[in-house]
């Protein structure tokens, strides 16, 4: 399914380049981000050239700090980019930098995206209230004022911005509880929305 991501370029274009050119290699396909030819890291370390849409030079001008005007500043970058990608092969990019399902970046740049998509889309339903806003709300406070735990985690989770493993380890469950939680009330809403209240149970002992 398309996810898209808002990436704060000062903080973690590098990264996330670094981390789409070395899914191959987690996935165990290839040994080396050079042998998958259907990335960019070709391009971008001088092994091939680039094709015109993609924005190798300016790549290279954040592994430089500077313009890229010479052959040897295009050897530069392209050299530097390669042990960029070598230096951290296990990086954890989305546990330690995405925030609210959207963001990649710090909560100065959530703040900043959130002011941005309020001006021109708070009316917009389509829009999950996690990424138009903040929420201070717990999974306890979320209790109070849902039907169900089923709903307090499915409104936590999406108009309070909270993960499932945040929930989870606030109420001493596992993710695959919290998970498994959300899409009941999921389902409910979808098969009979009048009655979810009804047909949520509580937090019970029921699942793992």
């Amino acid at each position: 399914r398309f996810k898209a991501i808002l990436v704060d370029r000062d903080a973690h274009l590098l990264e996330l380049c670094r981390y789409v050119e070395l899914n191959p290699v987690r996935a165990r396909v290839v040994a080396h981000a050079g042998q998958w030819l259907w990335s960019s890291y070709l391009a971008h370390t001088g092994l091939q050239s680039a094709p015109p849409w993609l924005d190798t030079p300016g790549l290279h001008r954040f592994i430089l700090g500077r313009d890229v005007n010479t052959a040897r500043d295009h050897s530069a970058a392209a050299s530097g980019y390669a042990d960029w990608v070598a230096a951290a092969p296990d990086t954890r990019l989305w546990d330690e930098g995405l925030r609210q399902q959207i963001y990649l970046g710090d909560e100065a740049f959530v703040l900043r995206m959130q002011t941005l998509v309020s001006r021109t889309a708070a009316g917009d339903r389509n829009i999950p209230k996690a990424q138009r806003g903040t929420s201070s709300k717990t999974v306890a406070d979320w209790l109070k004022i849902a039907g169900s735990v089923e709903e307090a985690l499915y409104r936590g989770h999406r108009e309070g911005g909270l993960t499932l493993t945040h929930m989870a380890a606030e109420l001493g469950r596992t993710v695959s509880w919290a998970s498994k939680a959300v899409a009941r009330f999921e389902r409910a809403r979808v098969e009979a929305p009048g009655a979810v209240a009804k047909r949520s149970g509580g937090i019970g002992t029921g699942g793992s």
